[in-house]
């Protein structure tokens, strides 16, 4: 049975912030040239800040549909 890119996406979600971290560099490292690091240390700090408010339930949150729509109907 295979899992279908929401299904994963989902379960990503449902890590803690270190592991989505951690996943999301792997991610991009795996489709990028080795010789340049995926993320410079401004944007990590970036990354962690945000990802703390939404862990304090500072931060909105929108579900993947929400997010697709809305991309989808940009240039409307």
């Amino acid at each position: 049975m295979s899992v279908t890119i929401e299904e994963l996406l989902e379960c990503a979600l449902q890590l803690p912030t270190e592991d989505r971290l951690q996943l999301a560099e792997a991610l991009l490292t795996s489709v990028q040239p080795t010789s340049s690091l995926p993320f410079d240390a401004e944007w990590i700090t970036e990354a962690k800040r945000r990802a703390a408010r939404v862990d304090s339930g500072e931060g909105k949150t929108d579900s993947w549909a929400e997010v697709k729509q809305r991309a989808r109907t940009i240039d409307d």
